[in-house]
């Protein structure tokens, strides 16, 4: 008897929109409470009380904490023996069986198992490139920038960016021209890569006598010899002048002076250095491993749905 009742309590609606609701408002505060910040920022933002009342509660920290967990728990469990309690019912019905709304619990179930599995396991990453470099993807693959196109309107306003990739590993070509754009990623193994965004990077170039070229980003330094050469940062284009210059900071016998270099370049002990702007593409790479869950789970509720409302179709022209 105590089992019948239990399992009563478990199954009931009334718990699940209670769990419902206290998600909901859960959310909704922590939409408004910027989530992951070390606790000293809560105290510069909000009132000492208040703020010590959100670091302490773990509102701060909302979709980790016990305040999620625990409800979502309850409601993952709620739904388990609603799903189970009502499937079990249909079964054993001698009349026209629904299974609609078991399909759609079903959904539900693994879209929050596929939901839990890609927010404690999910990567990401970004990479800027320039036509001709590289990166090295976890799986081992090389990917090289080929080309990059930045389409526009006549009006100015962006109509596409297109990043030409070829992809190969261990020396061996797996995809070649491939094109990745805004709404056309490209998925290698569990990884997909998108086209997130463009932009201009200042590069340092220093060329040797014998013509090889060194390439520095910002933060990046060269040594040879008694030479150093820091990419220390960027200067502002003064006005009058629309040219961004780099900042320097060179030693050399002895010597240490802050150098601004632009476009046209300048001699550095034996090499020659010149900063261009060049346009650079950005890549996201991520990793999501609830992802083929989530499908899965949308597909199932989108197919319970519409089995659902069939049949309620059905019952009113009958």
């Amino acid at each position: 008897m105590q089992m019948h009742k239990f399992w009563k309590r478990l199954k009931s609606v009334k718990l699940a929109i209670a769990l419902i609701v206290v998600i909901t408002i859960g959310s909704l505060l922590a939409t408004l409470v910027p989530q992951g910040e070390a606790r000293e920022k809560y105290f510069q933002i909000y009132p000492k009380l208040v703020a010590e009342l959100l670091t302490q509660t773990g509102l701060t920290r909302y979709f980790s904490s016990i305040l999620f967990l625990i409800p979502i728990l309850l409601f993952f469990v709620n739904l388990c023996a609603c799903t189970i309690d009502r499937f079990l019912r249909e079964i054993k019905r001698t009349s026209r069986k629904r299974h609609g709304p078991d399909i759609l619990h079903f959904g539900l179930l693994i879209l929050m198992i596929g939901s839990v599995i890609s927010f404690s396991g999910r990567t990401e990453g970004s990479v800027s490139l320039v036509e001709g470099e590289s990166v090295q993807l976890p799986g081992g693959e090389l990917l090289t920038l080929r080309s990059f196109a930045d389409e526009r309107y006549t009006d100015g306003r962006p109509k596409a960016w297109t990043s030409v990739i070829d992809l190969e590993k261990d020396g061996l070509p797996l995809r070649t021209a491939v094109e990745i754009q805004v709404n056309k990623p490209l998925h290698v193994g569990d990884m997909t890569i998108y086209q997130s965004s463009y932009g201009s990077d200042l590069r340092l170039t220093l060329t040797s006598p014998d013509r090889k070229v060194r390439i520095l980003e910002r933060g990046d330094s060269f040594q040879e010899g008694t030479l150093s050469v820091l990419f220390m940062t960027t200067k502002p284009p003064a006005q009058g002048n629309s040219e961004t210059i780099a900042l320097l900071r060179v030693k050399n016998s002895g010597e240490d002076r802050l150098v601004e270099v632009g476009a046209e370049g300048i001699q550095i002990g034996d090499y020659r250095a010149a900063a261009n702007l060049t346009l650079s593409t950005s890549l996201k790479a991520v990793k999501d491993p609830g992802y083929l869950f989530v499908l899965a789970a949308l597909i199932l509720v989108g197919v319970g749905t519409a089995i659902t409302f069939l049949q309620k179709l059905k019952d009113i022209e009958s």
